[in-house]
């Protein structure tokens, strides 16, 4: 055995070294080198590795002999024998810390050299046959996910080992673990092990529960043996310990199943491997009447070839094969021949989970189901109000209607109806009178077209008709005359006629677009033109329409970040009174100092945000803002000054303008007399809404102004019922005074009107001398234009107030 041991030598004498090396040789070992310090040792074992190391304590380098012995037990396992000189006690106790597998001292024979290389070889084998035994015991405890335990008769301590996740764990503190299982099974531990330990010979187990973390829980079982151990000679307990939590949520898992097996509402059945019937549950009794009788080994009568029909029977068990699963809506008769309409769900259950494959079904009854289904198709695809089509339809019917226009190469024509001023309807005579119109209007809307033609409700007071087979242009036009003239004839509606109208924007295809979406998207665009042409009326779209469309919302967005990177301003324009012979009050105008086009005027601004809700909030900023100058100007001694703010019609209709405007007086500490509010004509048409507002404004103190009056169609009895405090005559009829009679007599009217009602009146667009001449003969009290002052900015004022009389006073009136 010994031409097969390598052996290195560690020696720092080397007459020493060489007189081992020949020593071994001759007793038939190899030596594979020789070495004379701790490092050069540890470099010759990585180049070949010797089955003993024979190492002399004190030897050269940063390490001795028993730190290079360490260092090899932490790299390398191979035996390591001490040959040395010193015996002291202090070296011996570091040199027995490394477990060498001998200790010779110096001098020492062959012979004792050579007896403690064998019995070092034969302990070395046999400490490697133990590890790996130990190994082998602890991989397999492992791979069955078990740990041990162990105690004495007349000892309390327990050693124990668990294995939660699959590693042995050491307890070394029973108390410890004690405390973590659960407090009603700790009783029943402890009565288990005491049990153990009073019969000899005894086996028991126990399952319990373990909860380390708060909420979680462990499952485990101790399996014990009590017997008197041989070599110690005392009355040993042994055993294992198992993790049972899987099989506990298994079983769990199982019980759950029969429980929803048994009680689901869905009928379960099992099938066989020749899909013939094995079992079902109750529910499945209960839904189709059967009885298992009557289906003891046979196949479901709504599962055959016969009653699926050869492809649907082919196809559902060839998916089940392929994919493993089912899953899908089937016509079944009940026992009692009962028609049902049943969803069937099939799972393939693999054989390696029961003795033999199996398939589970799971069916329901759907019938109730399936009629909601046909009355929500209804909710889905029709307008519940008037019965036609909606926006889902209507879509799906354009692209079926486009597509054959596509085969037929005719032209198909879009039709967007949108009814005038539904909206008075809805707030004077409420909604349910609303919806009666709507009603009314569809009627008569269908009675006019063809069968082949297509009317739906888009939502609202909106409609749309998609006209078919179409020859011109000519023939749209006829339809779209058609529906007006319809419409025309007065509706009774709560014992009132109303008389609706509708205005209306065609898109054609294919002159305009092949594409549903952009066509309904044109005919829209183009309804507005003809609204905006004076409603009642139709407009064919034209690209120019989209220009316009593309500009106001470029520019709508532009005006959401001006607002935002304030880049608005106000401008003032001068009112001078005739009487006062002064500057009684501005009126204040946005202006837009655009980044690139630089400053541009309200014409730029309103029209656009009068679209959205936007117009509000850059009303709001215009109140605060000339609220805000007003106070500045009162700071500099300009206390009689009145500021007129323009109005619009969707401002009104906020309800918080009451209180937004009395915060703005309070904030800025102004009389509610010097903030004069202008509002358009069409503000007075019996809006509630608008008329309410009026009022709350006028118990604020707050002097109302019509501008542009004239222009609008004003009911005389709003100026006398209504808190109007000022006209404002459009400059359009003050232009062409006084060369054109009709302006002339126009402007007197106004101004006769007013006197009568004690109304102030300010005419504006105020460019000639001759012009002042006649207005003052009437009595007109204040004058505005830019014979006067164009709008300036709020710095000027002050100078316009000191300067702007004197030069007026040489005009003669």
């Amino acid at each position: 055995m010994s031409e097969y041991i390598k052996i290195l030598i560690v020696e720092d004498e080397k007459i020493v070294a060489i007189d081992l090396k020949r020593r071994l040789t001759k007793l038939g070992y190899q030596v594979t080198g020789m070495a004379a310090s701790g490092q050069k040792a540890l470099a010759l074992i990585d180049q070949e590795l010797p089955n003993i190391v024979l190492m002399d304590i004190h030897i050269q380098g940063d390490i001795d002999g028993v730190e290079a012995a360490t260092i090899l037990q932490k790299t390398h396992s191979i035996p390591v024998i001490y040959l040395t000189a010193y015996s002291e006690e202090k070296t011996l106790t570091r040199a027995s810390a490394t477990k060498p597998y001998g200790y010779l001292l110096k001098p020492f024979s062959d012979r004792e050299l050579h007896i403690i290389i064998q019995v070092s070889i034969e302990r070395y084998q046999s400490d490697i046959l133990l590890i790996k035994n130990e190994q082998h015991f602890r991989l397999a405890l492992e791979a069955a996910r078990l740990g041990t335990w162990e105690t004495t008769a007349d000892s309390h301590e327990i050693f124990m080992g668990k294995s939660p996740e699959g590693n042995l764990q050491p307890i070394s503190d029973w108390k410890s673990f004690f405390r973590t299982i659960n407090e009603n099974d700790r009783q029943k531990v402890s009565e288990f092990i005491d049990k153990l330990r009073g019969n000899k010979g005894s086996t028991a187990e126990i399952e319990f529960r373990v909860t380390p973390d708060a909420g979680k829980i462990y499952w485990y079982k101790l399996y014990g043996k009590s017997f008197k151990n041989r070599n110690a000679g005392k009355h040993q307990i042994v055993g294992v310990l198992q993790e049972t939590t899987e099989s506990h949520l298994a079983k769990d898992r199982l019980a759950q199943a029969a429980t929803v097996f048994e009680y689901a509402s869905e009928g379960i059945i099992i099938l066989n491997k020749d899909r013939q019937f094995s079992c079902a549950n109750n529910a499945f009794y209960e839904i189709t009447k059967f009885q298992p009788r009557n289906l003891r080994n046979k196949e479901l009568p709504f599962l055959t070839n016969r009653s699926l029909g050869e492809d649907s029977y082919h196809n559902i068990w060839q998916g089940i094969n392929k994919s493993g699963h089912w899953q899908g809506e089937i016509k079944a008769f009940k026992r009692n021949k009962e028609t049902m309409y049943a969803w069937l769900t099939i799972g393939f259950i693999p054989a390696d989970v029961s003795d033999e494959k199996q398939f589970v079904v799971m069916i329901s009854d759907i019938t109730a189901i399936r009629k909601t289904r046909e009355q929500l198709t209804q909710i889905a695809y029709y307008d519940n109000l008037t019965n036609l089509p909606n926006r889902m339809l209507i879509m799906d019917r354009l692209k079926q209607a486009l597509a054959k226009a596509s085969r037929d190469a005719s032209l198909l024509g879009i039709l967007f109806i949108d009814l005038d001023n539904f909206k008075r309807i809805n707030d004077t005579l409420g909604h349910r009178h609303g919806d009666s119109m709507l009603c009314f209007v569809s009627q008569r809307m269908l009675a006019v077209l063809r069968e082949s033609d297509t009317l739906g409700r888009l939502g609202g007071d909106e409609f749309i008709v998609i006209v078919t087979n179409v020859e011109s242009r000519d023939a749209l036009i006829k339809v779209a005359e058609k529906i007006l003239e319809c419409l025309s004839s007065p509706v009774v509606i709560s014992n009132m006629e109303v008389v609706p109208s509708c205005s209306i924007g065609i898109s054609v295809y294919p002159d305009h677009s092949n594409h549903p979406d952009d066509l309904l998207q044109m005919a829209d665009t183009a309804m507005y033109e003809a609204k905006n042409k004076g409603r009642n009326s139709y407009a064919f779209y034209h690209p120019s329409l989209t220009q316009q469309a593309v500009h106001y919302m470029t520019r709508e967005r532009e005006l959401h970040h001006a607002l935002m990177k304030n880049e608005f301003l106000l401008h003032y324009q001068p009112q001078y009174s005739l009487a006062k012979e002064k500057i009684t009050g501005v009126e204040a105008l946005i202006r837009w100092q655009h980044p690139v086009k630089g400053l541009l005027s309200s014409a730029e601004i309103i029209p656009v945000a009068e679209t959205s809700r936007l117009i509000v909030e850059i009303g709001n900023w215009i109140l605060t803002e000339a609220c805000r100058q007003l106070n500045q100007w009162r700071a500099e001694g300009l206390n009689d000054l009145r500021i007129a703010v323009n109005i619009s019609i969707r401002q009104l209709a906020d309800k918080h303008l009451q209180k937004f405007i009395a915060d703005l007086l309070q904030q800025y500490s102004l009389p509610a007399h010097l903030l004069e509010l202008e509002i358009t004509e069409s503000c007075l048409q019996d809006e509630l809404i608008y008329i309410t507002c009026l009022e709350q404004l006028k118990d604020l103190g707050i002097p109302i102004s019509i501008d542009d009056f004239g222009t609008g169609y004003s009911c005389l009895s709003s100026l006398k019922n209504l808190p109007i405090h000022r006209l404002k005559i459009d400059q359009s009829f003050v232009k062409n005074i006084p060369h054109d009679n009709n302006d002339c007599a126009i402007a007197a009217a106004i101004l006769a009107l007013a006197q009568k009602l004690n109304l102030q009146v300010t005419a504006e667009g105020i460019e000639t001398y001759d012009q002042i001449d006649f207005l003052s003969n009437l009595g007109c009290d204040e004058l505005q234009g830019y014979l006067l002052s164009k709008p300036v900015g709020p710095e000027q004022i002050p100078y316009l107030i000191k300067k702007l009389p004197g030069r007026l006073k040489a005009l003669k009136f």
